[in-house]
């Protein structure tokens, strides 16, 4: 399962998006179910694509239920220009 998720983010807050980011990066990439989590930045905004690779679906919903995941999708609020993201799976 890919889940790809778009997200522009303030400039003023990209600080504090980047160290959102990279601690959920750290704490998702650690779970069991979890196969690769890849960022992307466009070189031009703040405009971020998050690339998650998970082995099933049940994997990815238990990761949406944990408290990393629930309090980054939280802090997202704060930090992009929209208060949601894209988010798009595909699944095999």
């Amino acid at each position: 399962m890919i889940i790809q998720h778009q997200m522009s983010v303030v400039e003023e807050k990209v600080e504090e998006f980047h160290l959102a980011l990279k601690q959920y990066l750290e704490t998702a990439s650690a779970q069991g179910g979890c196969l690769h989590v890849s960022i992307q930045k466009l070189p031009s905004n703040f405009h971020f694509f998050v690339y998650e690779f998970w082995g099933n679906s049940n994997a990815w919903n238990s990761h949406l239920q944990m408290n990393y995941s629930k309090a980054f999708q939280r802090s997202n609020v704060d930090f992009l220009e929209t208060p949601y993201y894209v988010c798009k799976s595909y699944k095999n």
